[in-house]
């Protein structure tokens, strides 16, 4: 499932999102076509933008020419922010440092509050109430994507009837950290897509009663995937 922007606003200035130095961009160059991420490291209405250089291990070409085009995209706040600029000059001292054309125009998109990033984390469902029995459970689900309030999880059958209650687990990698997830979960939709051997049956369920603990570490684990999906972290978690 696609993550949720509101429409693209461009009425904004980069100056406008008060940025703070150090914060990660994701630049990508057209020509020689490449990605890397850096830092910002200072930026001057009318004058220009200042990034970290690629870095020997990033795999980007060194040679690449003032001139050239370069895409920028970064994050601030609940918003996201893109634009395209030129590369001016490219510093070797007293460090590796780029400047770029400041923007007169950026493409900002803000991110809604309940984005579903798309996962795919193996799951079990069981029973809400532990002395309970059902016939079925506890069964294993994929879970397909995953917000702060709930998670969709596919099956090959419909699990039970809107407002049932279960215990949801799962495992949550947050950087080197392994998480297990118990919590409760209330079903709250149930729909039926094709496939290409039977129909999967999406399950949207709806998280209660968490512990502050718990809505932190699901809120870091969303957080970590939908810089995945913005392409500023690999899909493990670590910086590119």
């Amino acid at each position: 499932m696609a993550l949720k922007l509101e429409p693209i606003q461009t009425e904004k200035k980069l100056a406008d999102l008060r940025l703070q130095i150090g914060e990660p961009v994701r630049v990508e160059i057209r020509i020689p076509r490449a990605k890397y991420t850096a830092k910002l490291l200072g930026y001057a209405e009318k004058g220009g933008i200042m990034i970290s250089a690629p870095s020997s291990k990033s795999g980007v070409p060194t040679l690449i020419n003032e001139g050239n085009l370069a895409s920028l995209r970064l994050i601030s706040g609940n918003r996201i922010c893109t634009f395209t600029s030129k590369i001016l000059k490219q510093h070797d001292q007293p460090f590796s440092y780029w400047i770029l054309e400041y923007p007169e125009t950026i493409e900002l998109r803000r991110i809604r509050e309940h984005s579903r990033i798309p996962v795919s984390l193996s799951c079990s469902i069981d029973d809400y109430d532990e002395m309970a029995e059902s016939d079925g459970l506890p069964v294993n689900a994929l879970c397909v994507d995953i917000s702060r309030d709930g998670v969709c999880l596919q099956l090959p059958y419909a699990l039970g009837s809107v407002g049932e209650r279960f215990y949801l687990t799962t495992r949550l990698q947050i950087g080197d950290i392994d998480q297990v997830l118990l919590v409760p979960v209330e079903l709250r939709n149930i729909h039926s897509r094709p496939a290409e051997v039977s129909s999967l049956y999406n399950h949207g369920f709806k998280f209660l009663d968490l512990d502050e603990d718990t809505q932190l570490i699901i809120t870091a684990f969303v957080y970590q995937q939908f810089l995945v999906e913005t392409g500023n972290l690999d899909y493990t978690g670590q910086e590119l």
